[in-house]
């Protein structure tokens, strides 16, 4: 089996949908997501179309076999950018939810996110892993440590701090990698999702 990082575009959109639908199938994410038609479709649509991905600041990765000509993995980094946060700012808008998904949970969950992402970095430069999801046929095989090393990298480079927003089943792997707990959140019974920070390293 052959593994390579490739940056994603707009034509890869579907199959990361299946990704995302498929590794993130716990109660919390199925209540959030069930994977019906109209999810499938607004994840492809909002998540991860070409109009998502046109920010200069935001790079899609997938992760192909090679041997097989399939995706397996994803993540979304975002890059450092300089932006002042308004401390005094509205909530976000309200966003379009599809129709077969639980609105309100995913208004808790995001928006408290954002929040977080907000208040605990202020407006200081780092890199942030905002999604990284691996098909269920191919964890285990160190394709989310691949994925997420490519950020380390760039930002030990850039000597900058790197947060993610961690789910219960990725902590082990990114305090495995320096990560360090912030604070966390419980968005729905049973389920905690950590916010974290890695050192900048000089």
């Amino acid at each position: 089996m052959t593994l390579e990082i490739h940056e994603a575009t707009s034509s890869d959109s579907a199959d990361l949908t299946e990704i995302f639908l498929a590794a993130f199938s716990d109660s919390f994410n199925r209540t959030m997501f069930p994977p019906t038609p109209d999810v499938r479709a607004w994840a492809t649509e909002n998540l991860f179309n070409g109009k998502n991905q046109e920010s200069e600041h935001e790079l899609y990765l997938k992760v192909t076999d090679t041997d097989f000509d399939e995706t397996v993995a994803f993540a979304k980094w975002v890059r450092p950018f300089h932006a002042v946060v308004d401390r005094n700012r509205h909530p976000e808008e309200v966003r379009e939810w599809p129709i077969s998904s639980d609105k309100g949970l995913c208004e808790l969950f995001f928006g408290t996110m954002d929040d977080h992402h907000h208040r605990l970095m202020d407006d200081r430069p780092h890199y942030y892993l905002e999604m990284l999801g691996v098909h269920p046929s191919h964890q285990g095989r160190g394709l989310a440590s691949k994925l997420l090393k490519w950020g380390l990298a760039r930002a030990d480079k850039e000597s900058v701090e790197v947060y993610l927003s961690s789910s219960p089943d990725g902590k082990p792997l990114y305090l495995k990698n320096g990560f360090q707990s912030l604070d966390s959140f419980s968005p729905f019974p049973g389920y905690e999702q950590l916010n974290m920070i890695r050192p900048a390293q000089h």
